[in-house]
């Protein structure tokens, strides 16, 4: 057991460390977060007119929420594959700077787009899989229905953890992947859950200071200090981004290093070499990815 919180406090380690010193891998989640943010504009935008042009004297309301549901299953499965696809050209850049390897944001991407198929045939399952534990859920009242979609999703987040490396970098297709990324989960179970609790911790206490800087913000500004509570609620907002942004390309670096142990089983004291060395001649001649 100690072995495997150290362990674990070294990957968790070693996914801030490699963004620290490559800030190029905030630029998936970056992209990730505007397309995502872009595609919840327009489905609100459509439904507003669809909602301001349909609902009127002797609408058929079947007809309306008919229209609405087509409305939003594109826009749905659009979110859903954003997410895969830039978490895969996270997962796939930053494992090969785990192997010693140098590697651009445009590397990432390449990778991601070598298995493009895949990529858009998981993101179909798992967003069909989603919105059916989000339709049980909804179908039973009170706190059955929330025990549902939380144990569901729990579940469902277990089984799928590994499934965008294994689908990078192992020679199957997304139905197989599925089992392949819950025996690697299992083999790896206390490592990957505790380096998880950690990161969330990490981020989730730097969230909450953001949220209490804000606060405090509002506060000065209902109490008459409006330029400090502007600027307070303004730095506030912007250590709130980056945080996330901070986060959720440390979680894809996680993920890389996670399955590289779970493959392979090496956490070494040093994953990588220093961006420096990678840069030098030669200094790209680690191991090939797994």
């Amino acid at each position: 057991m100690p072995g495997t919180f150290s362990d674990s406090w070294r990957l968790t380690k070693t996914a801030f460390r490699m963004i620290r010193e490559d800030r190029a891998l905030l630029v998936f989640p970056l992209i990730g977060g505007l397309a995502a943010l872009a595609i919840v504009v327009v489905f609100a935008v459509g439904e507003y007119f669809l909602a301001f042009r349909s609902v009127g004297p002797g609408a058929n309301l079947n007809t309306v929420y008919l229209l609405g549901f087509l409305v939003f299953l594109p826009a749905y499965f659009a979110l859903a594959f954003v997410s895969t696809y830039c978490t895969a050209a996270l997962v796939g850049a930053a494992t090969k700077k785990l192997n010693g390897q140098y590697a651009t944001a445009a590397d990432g991407w390449q990778i991601a787009r070598a298995r493009l198929g895949r990529l858009l045939g998981w993101a179909l399952i798992s967003a069909t899989v989603g919105l059916v534990i989000q339709l049980i859920s909804s179908r039973l009242r009170g706190v059955g229905g929330y025990i549902i979609g939380a144990v569901g999703g729990v579940a469902w987040g277990i089984v799928t953890y590994f499934i965008i490396p294994v689908l990078l970098f192992e020679d199957v297709r997304p139905w197989p992947a599925l089992k392949r990324s819950a025996r690697l989960y299992v083999n790896s179970f206390g490592r990957t859950m505790l380096s998880n609790l950690a990161l969330g911790l990490i981020v989730g206490l730097s969230v909450a200071a953001a949220v209490v800087l804000g606060i405090v913000g509002f506060w000065l500004l209902l109490t008459g200090s409006f330029v400090l509570g502007i600027a307070l609620v303004a730095v506030a907002f912007v250590v709130g981004v980056v945080v996330v942004l901070i986060g959720a390309a440390a979680e894809g670096v996680l993920q890389a290093a996670l399955y590289r142990y779970a493959t392979t089983g090496k956490i070494d004291p040093d994953l990588r070499p220093t961006l420096a060395q990678m840069r030098a001649p030669g200094g790209g001649d680690a191991a090939p990815l797994p």
